[in-house]
């Protein structure tokens, strides 16, 4: 039996994909005057609707911080009018899941539903903002828990770390720099009163914007019953006049602290400093400059730190931009016995004395717009985004620009973004661990520690 002759067939073409934009989405308001941000996104069936609450954790009562964390977390507990379990059987009889995210200049109360629940799923996002039930009982009981992961923080060195480096990196007069849910004695002066009255303070409508996005349907007409479900919801929904402020961030001062850890075989480093905003037009550089120094698996730091030296699993450096300012870290976890050494040469790859290459950068730019696309498939992921871009006071087309800008970063923008931004001669240095092995190795190494 013969068999049947093949045939050759001409080897397709693969075109460079086309350029990625983040969708634009359609603005709206209520009656009431809260606007209403809609992202129509064919083919997500599940569909992911944020209110946005805008607010500073600054405008919290020093003696109080973390009353605003409180009150979120109470938020999913139950409402006024299905009080607490009866409010989570809801929720699972819809197969919808809510939550929140709480940042030093917003609040997001989350939903995520089957398009064909939106409705209902609508009425209980309603129900949590406009009539919370903040119990006692379960005041009590966050504040227990809140409690507890004070003290597991605590146990754990690299959440220690981060927390400590956080508060050092920025001003003392900082909000940002201390915890989002309050420290131990704060958290344990808050009362059911208290929080049901900042509650009520932090919820106003002219402090909200909702955001959905998800397979809205295309016809004007699918956009307007979303609408009518929102006024009907939402759009009589009054309060108080009470104005926002942002307060502008400040560096903190730089200087080198142990925090004790007696016996501890390995420390955790966070080393950073002052850092920029979005906003700068250095923010392209940046990104592109920090990826080579330390933001990706074949970086320097982790090329020298892990490769190298096998001082550590692996080492990142990595920008937290804010509404204004912010910093950058270098975090990793190292051998008691190595700390000294490795302290000095990240400080020397940190100083970044070879300019930062062409091969380099695109590199960065490769990986940094590649996985943009892939970010932003899901309805919560573009969602989030735009929340993100909303409490930043950001435009809509923020993420499209800020891609174009990225590929149009060279070697020379990336290194002078770098040198600029980048001082390794004012570092802010937290290290977790044994202060009696540390300080010899640290002072050794040309730092100035102080045990914490």
């Amino acid at each position: 039996m013969t068999s049947p002759q093949l045939t050759g067939a001409d080897r397709p073409e693969v075109a460079d994909p086309p350029p990625w934009s983040f969708p634009l989405p359609q603005h709206h308001r209520l009656s009431n005057g809260i606007p209403v941000v809609l992202h129509h996104l064919p083919g997500q069936h599940v569909i992911s609707t944020t209110v946005l609450i805008d607010h500073s954790l600054a405008n919290e009562p020093a003696e109080h911080e973390g009353i605003t964390a409180m009150a979120a977390r109470l938020l999913t507990e139950g409402t006024q009018a299905h009080p607490g379990e009866r409010f989570a059987e809801l929720l699972d009889n819809n197969g919808a899941a809510m939550g929140h995210q709480l940042s030093t200049d917003g609040l997001q109360i989350l939903m995520d539903v089957p398009t064909t629940n939106l409705a209902p799923a609508l009425d209980l996002v309603a129900e949590a903002v406009l009539g919370p039930e903040l119990s006692p009982g379960d005041v009590n009981r966050h504040k227990e828990l809140r409690l507890a992961e004070i003290a597991q923080l605590e146990a754990h060195s690299a959440g220690l770390a981060s927390r400590e480096f956080r508060r050092r990196v920025l001003s003392d007069t900082d909000r940002a720099g201390r915890p989002n849910g309050g420290d131990r004695d704060q958290v344990a002066s808050l009362t059911p009163e208290l929080v049901r009255d900042w509650a009520d303070s932090l919820l106003r409508p002219e402090h909200t914007t909702i955001v959905i996005g998800g397979d809205l349907g295309a016809t004007e007409a699918d956009r307007d019953a979303l609408l009518a479900l929102l006024e009907a919801r939402f759009g009589t929904w009054t309060g108080p006049h009470a104005p926002i402020t942002h307060p502008d961030l400040h560096p903190g001062r730089p200087g080198c602290t142990v925090i004790d850890r007696p016996g501890a075989v390995q420390a955790d480093l966070r080393i950073g400093g002052w850092g920029i905003d979005r906003s700068d037009p250095r923010w392209p550089g940046i990104r592109v400059a920090s990826h080579a120094v330390g933001g990706g698996f074949n970086s320097r730091l982790n090329t020298v730190l892990r490769e190298e030296k096998g001082f550590t699993y692996g080492i990142r450096l990595g920008f937290t931009p804010q509404r204004s300012g912010g910093w950058f870290t270098t975090s990793g976890s190292f051998r008691t016995e190595v700390v000294g050494e490795a302290m000095s040469l990240a400080r020397e790859i940190l100083a970044a004395p070879d300019d930062i290459t062409a091969a380099e950068v695109v590199d960065a730019q490769r990986y940094l717009t590649g996985i943009t696309a892939l970010q932003y498939a899901t309805a919560d992921a573009v969602v989030d985004q735009t929340s993100l871009q909303l409490m930043m006071g950001l435009p809509d087309d923020y993420l499209t620009r800020a891609q174009e800008a990225l590929v149009a970063v060279d070697a020379d923008a990336a290194t002078t973004a770098y040198r600029e931004i980048v001082d390794p001669d004012r570092l802010t240095c937290v290290i977790v661990g044994d202060a009696e092995a540390l300080v010899p190795q640290l002072t050794d190494a040309g730092f100035d520690p102080q045990v914490a």
